[in-house]
């Protein structure tokens, strides 16, 4: 079977996570569209970066499927009118290539055009997921720069395909609200999560724990400095590090390159200390660790080469995804970066 998918802006981190699966005989259709074959068809509904995908079909199995449906486009109205008369369709509705159409995807069938042949829709974003987890949490602040939750995901899926072994547990040392372990305890992880200050946290445990998936995974809070040693019973065994690492102080429009050249500078202060803790349990606890780091819009850059010369003086192989995950509007944009 060939399946198609959507890409989603960041193209290169789409392509990254579509490796969870395991793709084979990748082909690029056009900017956005790629087709693929896979054997692990039951994690594509894991996927995030992905807008929509699922089958490629013929001419014959499409009018055999859609003859007594109604027939969504994407685009080339001529073509689906064209369509509409040879398959008797009664009526098809304009649906865009980047969006979801709730009565689309509740009721109907979505078909996009590709090449010679079709894709037949069935799996999207899973944005009811993270609409719940980014504006239903009772505590929340934006001070230090909350991840967003589909980006935490994002993230996972792409540690899930580098590993070559699944973490046991996973640590957030800059939890602040929380978001992190929601799609931890999604992925069925233990997790454990800390800040300098627990006020959020403490605030949105309740929220957490009766939205929880699994309510077999423990997880637990404790307060710290992520500049101090971290305790000793947390790094050990197989554990992953996942956090939204510093993004204070917030970058404006009246901030100056004087005023970012600082920021970049506290940021990395904070960075260098933090890798220099993890380190001196690398080696014997498996420790790994998987995170964001800021990217000052049309500035000089400076953070990534420099967590890259400091981890690699403590044996850590450096990684880091080249392209930026980006939102309107804002400022300070974000890179991956993977120690292993």
């Amino acid at each position: 079977m060939v399946y198609f998918a959507i890409l989603g802006k960041n193209k290169k981190i789409s392509l990254m996570e579509l490796q969870f699966v395991k793709p084979k005989n990748i082909v690029e259709l056009n900017d956005v569209i790629i087709s693929f074959e896979t054997d692990c068809v039951e994690k594509l509904g894991l996927l995030w970066w992905i807008i929509k995908w699922w089958e490629i079909v013929d001419k014959d199995w499409l009018k055999n499927r859609l003859e007594w449906q109604k027939i969504l486009w994407t685009k080339d109205k001529d073509f689906w009118i064209k369509l509409k008369k040879e398959f008797w369709i009664k009526r098809f509705k304009l649906v865009d290539l980047f969006k979801t159409d709730k009565e689309v995807k509740n009721k109907w069938i979505e078909v996009v055009k590709i090449q010679d042949k079709y894709g037949i829709v069935k799996w999207y974003q899973n944005i009811w997921l993270y609409e719940e987890i980014d504006f239903s949490k009772p505590s929340r602040s934006m001070k230090m720069g909350m991840m967003p939750a589909k980006f935490t995901h994002i993230m996972l899926n792409i540690w899930l395909w580098i590993c070559k072994k699944r973490p046991v547990a996973i640590y957030d040392p800059f939890a602040w609200s929380g978001t992190t372990w929601f799609l931890a305890n999604y992925f069925w992880y233990d997790f454990f999560w800390s800040d300098i200050n627990i006020q959020h946290l403490e605030n949105n445990k309740e929220w957490w724990m009766k939205n929880s998936l699994h309510t077999d995974k423990k997880f637990e809070i404790f307060q710290h400095d992520i500049t101090k040693e971290i305790p000793n019973w947390i790094l050990q065994g197989n554990i992953l590090v996942v956090s939204e690492w510093w993004l204070w102080p917030i970058v404006s429009e009246k901030s100056t390159q004087i005023d970012i050249m600082k920021y970049q500078n506290q940021v990395w202060d904070l960075y260098k200390k933090f890798i220099t803790t993890i380190s001196k349990t690398r080696k014997e606890h498996n420790t790994k660790a998987l995170f964001t780091i800021p990217y000052y819009i049309n500035q000089n850059n400076f953070l990534e080469q420099e967590i890259k010369k400091w981890s690699s003086t403590f044996g850590w192989k450096f990684f880091c995804i080249g392209e930026v995950y980006s939102r309107e509007r804002q400022k300070v944009w974000r890179k991956i970066v993977i120690l292993e």
